[in-house]
């Protein structure tokens, strides 16, 4: 059976998991003892993963560096926002009759981490785990206007614009003046742009010191979008929005609040 593992990437691998089990760091005589691998090999994945800013080092002993605790409070963080969005996205479904999403960043678009299906037998929306794409989902409309409208030029060339209906806008002027809607608005829309006869509404989540990490969205049938009242759904997500932030990056400000009642 032939293998397909990247043996310096997996004594990579071996080195974080050992420095970051170790309080003190540990040195190269100590890593080449540990993973029985030649000295020069051990030094040159170590400066690799110094380069980075995975590791560093201090005197003779290696340590965990700041991009490694940077992804691990990436993650943290991206699991409490999940955690604390959950029951708001169920109540968000269940005000507005409609699939409720939370969507993080990604690459390629919006890719979506929750979603709580609508209490009405009519549900469209994709699966936790699928990715949106940037041009023609509202979601991926939040992440390219606050993350990436200066490289509307570059995405498309990279083929990330895609025409899945008639209605979509590929080209990077189109999406010009409709970022700019999405700024000004505050939320993004896609007006059966993904697919046939459904539309999408969503809303950038922000951090505690404003980045947008997040967007939360409904998705619903155009028949059954069409009977909801357009400003009463874009209260409710944004509120929702707020909400989530609220709870995830100042969640003394919600306990306070809590107590003032």
């Amino acid at each position: 059976m032939v293998s397909y593992v990247i043996p310096n990437l997996a004594n990579a691998c071996r080195i974080l998991s050992l420095v970051t089990e170790s309080d003190q760091g540990l040195s190269l005589s100590e890593l080449e003892q540990r993973l029985a691998v030649p000295r020069t090999t051990a030094f040159r994945i170590l400066q690799t993963l110094c380069q980075e800013q995975v590791l560093e080092k201090h005197g003779k002993r290696y340590l965990a560096g700041a991009q490694l605790f940077k992804m691990g409070l990436s993650l943290l963080s991206s699991q409490r926002l999940q955690q604390q969005a959950l029951p708001m996205l169920q109540q968000l479904a269940l005000t507005t009759g409609l699939t409720a999403h939370l969507a993080l960043p990604h690459a390629k678009g919006a890719l979506l981490v929750e979603v709580c299906d609508s209490p009405n037998p009519l549900r469209l929306a994709a699966r936790p785990g699928n990715i949106a794409d940037f041009n023609c989902s509202a979601a991926g409309k939040v992440f390219l206007a606050f993350h990436h409208f200066d490289q509307l030029p570059a995405l498309a060339a990279a083929g990330l614009f895609k025409q899945r209906t008639a209605n979509s806008l590929v080209q990077p002027q189109q999406l010009i003046t409709e970022l700019q809607r999405v700024l000004a608005r505050g939320y993004a829309s896609d007006e059966m742009e993904y697919h046939e006869d459904v539309r999408c509404l969503a809303v950038p989540v922000r951090n505690s010191q404003g980045t947008v990490v997040a967007a939360v969205g409904i998705t619903g049938p155009s028949a059954l979008y069409a009977k909801k009242t357009q400003t009463d759904l874009i209260a409710s997500v944004k509120q929702t929005a707020i909400d989530i932030a609220l709870s995830t990056y100042r969640p003394q400000l919600v306990a306070n609040s809590a107590r003032g009642q």
